[in-house]
């Protein structure tokens, strides 16, 4: 079925900020944001189903997507203080945040420190403490381990820009983040193709993607940090995970419902890294039952 979209829109938050907007009732907003190196096109296929439950808003956070960096810093609590600022200017009514990995991170900060504003929860293939023992794929290991290296981050992520084609990027950060590449719809590929294309000549690009690719290492060896922020939570929360995600083993997922048996989870056997976009369907059925059970 084609992706019918609302326009882009633009909210100055120090710069701007760009997002799209589906109608709903006026007494929720879902909060949707996407990780590292992603945009608010991770979202596309279950916000006109959200939109059901009330208003949906997906935004591009400042240095990805098609929101340029404008001198605004990238890391987690620099984005995290860009949502507070969107939540304020654009929501309504119950506001349930909805991340997808780094996204998730920003989710919990947000309602670690800001739990009067955020009714829900929804961590999607969610950045959660580490269990020992357990790790993600070698080849994301590898590539986190140059990021955090002073002049051999910079030299990979340049040349990844610069060698590789939009289409070649797209395709290859699918096949590490979907079990089946193939279960995505060619016209959101071509759109995510367009969007990469257009970044090619951010200058700030490749310094917004390493400068939150740092924090989300740092704030991983913080684990005092990470267990107040996640014992801070006061709103219902839902775990949405792929059993196959090469990011952040389910195991990560499964200790923390462990940990906080009042969460709802849901661990999708046959999914890998993004399930909103592998099977939108059974994500979205699990958001509206949890949704009239925990939250409306």
């Amino acid at each position: 079925m084609p992706l019918d979209l609302p326009d882009v829109r633009t909210v100055d938050l120090d710069g701007p900020v760009r997002y799209r907007a589906w109608d709903g009732p006026e007494e929720a907003t879902f909060v949707l944001i996407h990780g590292l190196g992603g945009s608010h096109l991770n979202w596309i296929q279950v916000a006109p189903g959200l939109c059901g439950l009330g208003r949906v808003l997906a935004l591009d956070l400042p240095g990805f997507g098609s929101s340029p960096r404008a001198g605004r810093g990238s890391g987690l609590m620099d984005e995290r203080r860009t949502l507070a600022r969107f939540v304020r200017e654009l929501a309504t009514g119950h506001v349930v945040v909805c991340g997808n990995s780094m996204g998730g991170a920003i989710g919990i900060l947000e309602a670690a420190v800001e739990p009067e504003v955020v009714s829900g929860l929804v961590l999607t293939s969610s950045v959660l403490p580490w269990v020992r023992g357990r790790y993600p794929h070698p080849f994301v290991v590898g590539a986190f381990t140059l990021y955090d290296t002073a002049g051999a981050g910079e030299r990979l992520v340049r040349t990844r820009m610069q060698r590789m084609s939009p289409e070649q990027a797209v395709r290859l950060g699918y096949r590490m983040a979907t079990v089946d590449p193939r279960s995505i719809p060619e016209e959101l590929i071509q759109l995510n193709v367009d969007l990469v294309r257009s970044r090619q000549g951010d200058p700030d690009a490749p310094a917004a993607f390493l400068d939150a690719a740092r924090s989300l290492l740092r704030l991983g060896k913080r684990h005092d940090v990470v267990a107040r922020a996640v014992g801070g939570i006061r709103c219902p929360v839902l775990v949405l995970h792929g059993r196959r995600d090469r990011f952040v083993p389910a195991a990560f997922a499964e200790a923390a419902l462990r940990e906080h048996p009042n969460w709802r989870g849901r661990i999708f056997p046959d999914l890998g890294h993004a399930p909103q976009m592998e099977a939108p369907g059974r994500w979205l059925a699990e958001v509206a039952d949890w949704y009239a059970e925990r939250v409306a």
